[in-house]
C-alpha cells in the first residue's frame, strides 16, 4: 500500500490516480495525525509525502515512520517546493527520505521510484510496526488489541483481527461518522463499492462477542445510512442487558 501524505486534497487525488493507473493500493493521509492513524492498521510499503502539511511537515512523517520501527524498510519520498534550499533537501535525506523530488510533479519520474521501491518492498520480509496501542475501554468493556481479547470483569472473548481493527476504527472518530470508504479501506484493505454487506456483517460478529459478555453494542453505534458508522461511548436508551 502506497500512503499519499498531503493536505491538498487535488494533489492527493491526482497521486491516488496514478495508482489507480497501476493498480495499487493506497491510502489518503491529509496530516501527520492521519497517517499515525493509517499505521495502527496498516503498513505501507511506501509513504509520499509533501513536506509542509497542515499539522506539521515530512520531518514529522519520517521521525513517526522511525518511531514505529518502519525504517528503513518502509520507502518513503518528499515532494518539496522548487525553490526550497539545497540544505532542506539534504535534511530530508538525513532524516530518512530514500528520495526527494522537487516540483513541478513529474508523474513519469514518480511512477518509475514508487514501481522501484514497491518491487524491493516486495522482496524483503514485512516490517512489524510498533504503534500498537495499550488496552482501551469500548462500549462497556476493555479490549486490548496486542492480544485480541475483550474483557468484562471475570468474562472475556477473543476477537478475529478484522473485528479489533472495526473496533479500533469507531475508537479513534468517536463521536464522528466514519465513512464506508474509510472503513473498507482501513478494516478490509480494498476500494468500497456501493455494497455494504461485508461491513454489515463484520459488526454483527463484533456485535455477538459483545454479546457473550452481556453487552450491547449497537447501543454505542449509530448506522448512519449510505454513510458508515459512529460510534457513542454512551449508550443509547434502556439499559445493557446481562
Amino acid at each position: 500500500m502506497i500512503a499519499i501524505v498531503s493536505s491538498n486534497s487535488r494533489e492527493r487525488a491526482a497521486f491516488a490516480a496514478l495508482c489507480d493507473g497501476r493498480d495499487w493500493p493506497w491510502a489518503e493521509c491529509d496530516t501527520v495525525a492521519a497517517l499515525k492513524k493509517e499505521l495502527r492498521q496498516n503498513t505501507p510499503t511506501v509513504v509520499l509525502a509533501r513536506h509542509k502539511l497542515a499539522d506539521g511537515y515530512s520531518d514529522d512523517a519520517i521521525k513517526l515512520l522511525a518511531t514505529a520501527g518502519l525504517l528503513p524498510a518502509v520507502y518513503m519520498i518528499v515532494l518539496i517546493e522548487a525553490g526550497a534550499s539545497h540544505v532542506l533537501e539534504a535534511r530530508q535525506v538525513a532524516l530518512g527520505a530514500d528520495y526527494v523530488h522537487r516540483d513541478p510533479v513529474r508523474s513519469d519520474v514518480l511512477l518509475e521510484y514508487l514501481a522501484r521501491f514497491r518491487q524491493l518492498a516486495t522482496a524483503s520480509p514485512a516490517p512489524v510496526p510498533r504503534t500498537g496501542r495499550r488496552e482501551f475501554s469500548f462500549a462497556g468493556a476493555r479490549l486490548d488489541p496486542t492480544e485480541r481479547t475483550l474483557r468484562r470483569g471475570a468474562k472475556h472473548a477473543w476477537l478475529t483481527p478484522r473485528e479489533v481493527e472495526l473496533a479500533e476504527c469507531l475508537f479513534d472518530a468517536q463521536g464522528q461518522v466514519v465513512t464506508y470508504a474509510s472503513l473498507y479501506h482501513g478494516v478490509l484493505g480494498r476500494r468500497f463499492r456501493g455494497d455494504t454487506s461485508n461491513m454489515r456483517v463484520l459488526l454483527a460478529r463484533l456485535t455477538g462477542s459483545f454479546a457473550s459478555l452481556g453487552l450491547a453494542l449497537r447501543r454505542h453505534v449509530d448506522v448512519i445510512p449510505k454513510s458508515g458508522y459512529r460510534y457513542r461511548a454512551s449508550a443509547r436508551g434502556a439499559r445493557t442487558f446481562l
